[in-house]
């Protein structure tokens, strides 16, 4: 076999160690960046029910002073009415009885409202953080067996990379920047086999006399339609 096919097959096995390693490396970043988003959007969705539950608690909480005011309204009411001297105070003070009163139960109402809203958003609160926080466990765990693995094939492929860039020194001047400018295009691939009159590169039959000269020719030859090199084997 010519010697700048047989150097080209051993690059080109280098060459295709490298760009397997860069395409495993490019998808475990990916899945890596997924699960960072992930992780994100739970964080972001547990602190915006906290921020609701504490919305709400305040809320809660000003609404349990109002009641506690009108409660001491009321109590201080019934001790005037207690003490009026004529009907025209004692219906005043009627008035003002009946209203706090009125007061009284529409606040009673607000705050079971508020509590029974603050029961649910507690009770999504405490699931989203149960969610989160099994989220965050596991795609730690993903996260860090991604990461392993992006730097086992990192070093994978400097090793081959290393290899290929060392090797390029073997091919002829004749063969050596058409093969660099086909590794460095497309799907990388610079030689090919030939499978009967199938260029294997681009799947389309090359002339027959050429496919007759590969298999019996010493030299290096090109497909006539993809131009990638081609060898017998």
């Amino acid at each position: 076999m010519n010697n700048d096919i047989a150097r080209m097959i051993e690059l080109q096995r280098y060459w295709d160690t490298v760009l397997r390693c860069r395409d495993d490396i490019e998808k475990s970043d990916s899945s890596i960046s997924f699960w960072k988003e992930r992780l994100k959007e739970n964080q972001g969705r547990v602190l915006a029910l906290q921020e609701t539950v504490k919305l709400s608690k305040s809320f809660l909480r000003q609404k349990e002073v109002d009641l506690a005011s009108v409660e001491e309204k009321i109590a201080r009411l019934k001790t005037r009415g207690d003490a009026v001297k004529n009907e025209r105070e004692a219906a005043a003070a009627g008035s003002e009885l009946a209203a706090a009163s009125a007061e009284r139960s529409g606040l009673e109402e607000e705050i079971l409202l508020l509590m029974d809203e603050l029961e649910v958003k507690s009770s999504l609160l405490a699931d989203a953080e149960k969610e989160a926080a099994a989220a965050s466990e596991q795609s730690g765990a993903d996260i860090a067996m991604l990461e392993e693995r992006i730097e086992r094939f990192r070093k994978q492929m400097d090793e081959h990379r290393a290899k290929f860039d060392e090797g390029l020194s073997g091919l002829s001047a004749a063969v050596r920047p058409k093969f660099q400018k086909l590794t460095g295009s497309g799907n990388g691939k610079a030689i090919v086999r030939i499978d009967g009159e199938t260029c294997e590169g681009c799947r389309v039959q090359v002339p027959v006399h050429l496919a007759g000269d590969v298999s019996k020719s010493d030299r290096v030859m090109s497909c006539s339609n993809c131009g990638r090199f081609i060898y017998n084997g």
